[in-house]
This record gives C-alpha cells, sequence and structure tokens, in this order.
C-alpha cells in the first residue's frame, strides 16, 4: 500500500504540471480529444526514431487514470492464474511545447495477484533462453507481480530540414511465489533511444536510429523453515524438456543469479507527406547477446545466450474532409540460441571460488515469425473525436524450437492466426459523451507439439532427459485451442471546466474455445477505468 501511495503522489505530480483552468492556445477541449485515436493519426507511431516526434500533430493531450481488473477461468497458460486480482494507476502525455519541440511522457504503477500458480519461475517465460518450472503442482500457490514505469522522450527541429529526438523508458518488476518452493524476482528493464531525420526534399524526409535495451531479471529460491521434502525443478530449455535439478544442491536454483540480456539496435527510416497523406516505413536489426550468471570468475555463468532480429513496419495514414483512414502493416524474424556451459568448480587455499570453463554445447534454437496487418476508419475532422470508429487488425505469429540433451533431441513448431473486429460510437449530449465499444476476436492454431528424436542410437538403458508432458500438452493446446473472444464496453464522460473532463468506463471480455483438451474452456475478465483528461 506504501509503494502504491508513493506512486500514485508522483503520477498526481507529474499530471498536474500543466494548469487545469483555462484550455491552452491551440488545444482542443478534453471532452473533443481521444488519446487513442492521436496516436493512431500519427503515421511514426509505427517506429522507433524519436525525431519524428517533433512533427506530430498535437496541441496538449493527456490523462490520469486508474483501473482495476479481475480475472477468473481455467482457459489460460501454464504461468498464468485462473483466478487473478490487478490494478493500475498510469498517467501519459503528449505537449506541443512551441513549433519546433513536441515532449512525451508516460508513468504507471500496477499490481496483480494469482491464486493456483506454480509454472514458470520467471517473469516473461515466453522471451527467456530457458524456463524454470516444479516438476509437479503439488506446490502450486499464490504468486504477486508489482511493476512501475517511467518513459520520458522529445522531438525537436534544429533547422528547418533536420530533426533530433531521444527517449528513455525505464520499468521494474518484482515478482514472488508465497509457498514453497518459493521463488523471488526483480527485474529491470532499461531502454535508451536517439534517431535524426533529414527532409530531403519537399515532402520526403529519410531517418536513422540507435536504440539500446538492457534486461536483468535476477531469480532466487527458498523454503520456509525446514522441511526434510526435497524440491525438484526442472531446467526447460525448449518444450519443457531438459534436466531435473533438486533444491539445495549446485545448479541452476542454488544461488540468487541474474539473467542478464543487451540488445543493439539500428533502424532506418523513410517517411513520404503530401498534405494530409502520410506514409511511414521503418527497417530495423537488432542484436541480441546475455547469460545466465553474473560474469565475474568467482561465480558460475551457466548458459550463453544470443540471438539477432530483422524487421519492417509500414504506416499509411490519410485524412479526407470528414473520415480519416490508417493502415499499418509489419513483418519481423527473430532467432535465438542459448548455449550451457561445461565447467568444473573448485576453491583454493584462500578459500576463494574458482571456476574453468571447458567448453559449451548448444541447448536450444529458437526461430521465431510474426506478421501483422491493422486498419482504422474514424468519422470526424481532423481535430476532433471521432463520431465513431472501427478496426480490423489480423496477427500470425510461429515459432520452431529445438532442444538439444545430447544424445536427445526435441523440436517442435507452432502457428496462430487471429482476427479482431473492433466498434465504437460516441453521443455527444452538451458537456458529456455516452461511449459504447463491441468487439470480436477469433484465435486458433496448429503445428507439431513434439518430434522426439536422437543423434545417434542409444542402449536401452540410456537415461532420457527430464520432460512436463502435462504442461508441453497445456502451453500447445492454449495456443492452438480455436476461440472466440467477444468484448463489451460502455463509457461515459462529463466536462468538468473546459480544460478537464472525467471519464468512468467498464467493459469486459470474454473467451471462449472450443477445441481443447485442457481443464476449462473458457476465461472471463471484467474491468472499469476511472480517469481525468486535461
Amino acid at each position: 500500500m506504501k509503494h502504491c501511495c508513493i506512486a500514485c503522489f508522483f503520477l498526481v505530480l507529474v499530471a498536474g504540471g500543466r494548469s487545469w483552468g483555462s484550455v491552452p492556445s491551440g488545444t482542443s477541449s478534453p471532452l473533443r480529444t481521444d488519446f487513442q485515436e492521436t496516436l493512431w493519426r500519427y503515421a511514426a507511431s509505427a517506429g522507433s526514431n524519436p525525431s519524428f516526434l517533433s512533427g506530430m500533430e498535437c496541441g496538449r493531450i493527456s490523462y490520469l487514470q486508474a483501473e482495476g481488473s479481475y480475472g477468473s477461468g481455467k482457459l489460460v497458460n501454464y504461468y498464468q492464474s485462473d483466478s487473478r486480482l490487478g490494478g493500475l494507476v498510469s498517467t501519459e502525455s503528449y505537449w506541443r511545447l512551441n513549433s519546433r519541440l513536441v515532449l512525451g511522457g508516460a508513468m504507471a504503477y500496477g499490481t496483480e495477484k494469482g491464486k493456483h500458480m506454480s509454472g514458470s519461475a520467471f517473469l516473461h517465460p515466453e522471451e527467456t533462453p530457458f524456463d524454470i518450472v516444479e516438476m509437479d503442482d503439488s506446490g502450486a500457490g499464490t504468486k504477486r507481480h508489482e511493476w512501475y514505469m517511467f518513459r520520458g522522450e522529445a522531438g525537436y527541429l534544429l533547422t528547418p530540414r533536420l530533426s533530433w529526438g531521444g527517449k528513455l523508458e525505464y520499468r521494474t518488476e518484482n515478482y514472488a511465489k508465497f509457498k514453497d518452493l518459493r521463488h523471488q524476482n526483480s527485474l529491470m528493464n532499461l531502454y535508451l533511444s536517439t534517431g535524426f531525420s533529414y527532409e530531403l526534399f519537399s515532402g520526403w524526409q529519410v531517418g536513422l536510429s540507435y536504440g539500446y535495451l538492457r534486461n536483468v531479471e535476477t531469480v532466487g529460491f527458498g523454503i520456509y523453515g525446514t522441511t526434510d521434502r526435497q524440491y525438484t525443478s526442472l531446467i526447460s530449455f525448449g518444450g519443457f524438456y531438459g534436466r531435473s535439478e533438486v533444491f539445495g544442491e549446485s545448479g541452476y536454483t542454488s544461488n540468487t543469479t541474474p539473467l542478464f540480456t543487451q540488445t543493439h539496435e539500428v533502424a532506418f527510416q523513410g517517411q513520404y507527406h503530401r498534405g494530409d497523406l502520410h506514409w511511414f516505413q521503418e527497417v530495423f536489426i537488432r542484436k541480441t547477446s546475455g547469460r545466465f550468471g553474473s560474469g565475474s570468475s568467482t561465480s558460475i555463468t551457466y548458459s550463453t545466450h544470443t540471438g539477432s532480429e530483422v524487421g519492417y513496419r509500414a504506416k499509411l495514414t490519410w485524412q479526407q474532409s470528414r473520415l480519416f483512414q490508417a493502415m499499418e502493416l509489419g513483418i519481423a524474424l527473430k532467432s535465438l540460441e542459448n548455449r550451457e556451459n561445461s565447467y568444473k568448480e573448485s576453491t583454493d587455499e584462500l578459500g576463494v571460488s574458482q571456476i574453468v570453463y571447458y567448453g559449451s554445447n548448444e541447448v536450444m534454437s529458437r526461430d521465431q515469425l510474426r506478421a501483422w496487418l491493422a486498419y482504422q476508419l474514424l468519422s470526424g475532422g481532423k481535430e476532433s473525436r471521432s463520431d465513431w470508429s472501427a478496426e480490423v487488425r489480423m496477427d500470425y505469429r510461429s515459432r520452431s524450437v529445438t532442444t538439444s540433451q545430447y544424445p536427445f533431441f526435441r523440436k517442435q513448431s507452432l502457428h496462430v492466426t487471429g482476427l479482431w473486429l473492433q466498434g465504437a460510437r460516441n453521443w455527444y449530449k452538451g458537456r458529456q459523451v455516452w461511449t459504447a465499444s463491441v468487439g470480436l476476436g477469433l484465435q486458433g492454431g496448429w503445428g507439431c507439439m513434439k518430434e522426439d528424436g536422437q543423434y545417434v542410437s542409444v542402449s536401452e538403458d540410456q537415461q532420457r532427459p527430464a520432460e512436463r508432458a502435462d504442461l508441453l500438452v497445456e502451453e500447445y493446446d492454449y495456443h492452438t485451442a480455436v476461440r472466440l473472444v467477444p468484448y463489451a464496453a460502455v463509457g461515459y464522460e462529463r466536462e468538468i471546466t473546459p480544460a478537464l473532463s472525467g471519464y468512468v468506463r467498464g467493459e469486459v471480455t470474454y473467451a471462449r474455445a472450443f477445441t481443447t483438451t485442457m481443464a476449462g474452456k473458457d476465461f472471463v475478465q471484467p474491468g472499469i477505468k476511472v480517469g481525468v483528461k486535461f
């Protein structure tokens, strides 16, 4: 509660830095603006170069919001809870300070508590190079997740043709399980980027940007009090296939160990604009490297990982007299390789640990592909909130994993497609607005859950790798099950002063699977949002 109060105080302090008493020159009344629609109208929002922010068409737009939600149902992934309660306090703002400078920023504090959780010891296991899960669900219990986020960015027009921009985003997360085998995580995510853009000639801009991402997740394990029970974990290198490890012995769960990852990104942009038509494009390249271990000479580095990603993103926006259209598409290919080190640990006569490494073996290779296409349609003028809006979004994701525990291997392939339709209508009644939204999602997938084999022939008494076949089925079923996801929301907003409005919004999402062997086939999540716009 103390952390929540501190976070709320700073959110209000930052968000309240502007006057709420009058409408600044060139700024619409908050009642006639919409934060999401402003981003839809900004073509360069599809990219990573903050220098294009100097061309964003906005005056001042901000919100401060508190929200809560409760989710219940068995249609969840192996690391998620079937009964979870969450809350979030956030503020976000874009402000054109003058004709040359645009500032943007956001802050947030969130918390979530989930019951009946075992699954992964990591916060975001689908992104990590390996996973740690308990060998059975007898230790399932309550987990709590808490996070803070801060973001600041600026775009500045240095000359009539040259712009510079910078962005910083900092996020920290805490994650803990309150039943043996317990784990406690601390994650720090820091992203820095800078870039330039230049207008070659009328209507044509090019840009170049660089980004650096540093991610450190520290995870430690423990038990409460003394017990004679053994707690065994699976070190899953992919497909819930790997090696079992007893807590208290040497290995991945024996100490508090950091999982360190850093990524360098270079991106090239191009933008064409003519009148109210904007076409933005970006090509990006990312290189990733990291390790599980502190990297010091006196402690063990269990594994190292390297990866790369290339992608293309584009966004086209077109404003007509009373109609705005936006189309966004992208594709990204990502690969990651994890190598486990072979080592020997010894202690010298002074009691100092010495680690000698003999080499490494590839234990996981993962390739991922994602492609998406989105279309938005808004009615209304260039400077006003829409009367109605519609959105169509399509998504395709694939993942191919090869896990090696020589002389054995496991391969898995997964393909998931999704379609999302949503529409919203606003009714303006003097100093108030009523809003209704409906949506429908459809998702399904296919693939090969597992293909086990051997690199060479082995004897029948050769020990096989450890696995959790139940989690393998659960994760595969969760991704591939054909499901419908209806959504509905209603909202009310009222002008308090010409520069301040308050709103409340209630919403509910329901997911229903039709082809699954999971324990349950549905999940429902109602939520409420209360906030102010200024």
